[in-house]
């Protein structure tokens, strides 16, 4: 499933614009640019997971094979549509339900969880800013480290492994000592308040964004 070009505060706003308005689902996805299917699974994620259910997830969600069938068993029952299935068992989409009984109804196998794309396994040598817009593009875009070894052409270890260090040591903990010229012996005291500065202003970022989540969530239950 392609990833929104929405923030989440974004779908906040267009989702409170839905609830004030009486114009309908239809209306509101049109002025928008969006389709109302994906406008009215934004109000269903919300609805059911609250600001949770409107963020990207950052790696793909695994099912076990009992679910899959229990999805599957209550559609051909008659349980729900493939949207109501997906809300009740918390699916990030209907699309899924919709594959598990193609796949059933086909006689596929349906499988513990989904394979994973080809990632490159083979580590390559990075340099400092490399690492950390890996690190931001996972933390601060909300992608994958699949994703990120995909876009870089790393490791998914090296992609995990550099956002833990980075979430424990800093920026700073992403420097390279491995090697004859060891990048920690090239940093000066400068290098490494920029280093802090640029963690301190992405996490300054995340912080204002939840705060806003909050301000809007507050006037949505006022006029609620």
């Amino acid at each position: 499933m392609p990833r929104s070009k929405h923030t989440v505060l974004e779908k906040l706003t267009i989702l409170d614009e839905l609830t004030q308005s009486k114009i309908g689902l239809g209306p509101v996805a049109n002025r928008h640019g969006i389709n109302h299917k994906t406008l009215e699974r934004w109000r269903d994620r919300y609805s059911r997971d609250g600001i949770n259910g409107l963020k990207e997830a950052k790696k793909n969600k695994h099912y076990s094979k009992k679910l899959k069938l229990k999805v599957v068993h209550a559609y051909l029952i008659g349980e729900g549509t493939f949207d109501e299935l997906a809300n009740k068992f918390g699916l990030r989409g209907s699309q899924q339900v919709v594959d598990w009984v193609n796949k059933y109804n086909g006689n596929k196998p349906l499988t513990a969880s989904p394979s994973r794309k080809q990632v490159p396994t083979m580590s390559r040598k990075t340099t400092l800013e490399e690492r950390i817009e890996i690190v931001e593009y996972v933390t601060k875009l909300n992608h994958s480290y699949t994703e990120a070894a995909e876009r870089f052409q790393v490791s998914y270890q090296q992609a995990r492994s550099w956002v833990i260090k980075a979430n424990h040591g800093g920026y700073e903990a992403l420097v390279d000592n491995r090697g004859h010229h060891k990048e920690q012996a090239e940093l000066t005291e400068l290098d490494k308040a920029n280093l802090e500065i640029r963690q301190l202003k992405a996490q300054l970022a995340d912080k204002e964004l939840v705060e806003a989540f909050a301000k809007k969530l507050l006037e949505i239950q006022r006029r609620g």
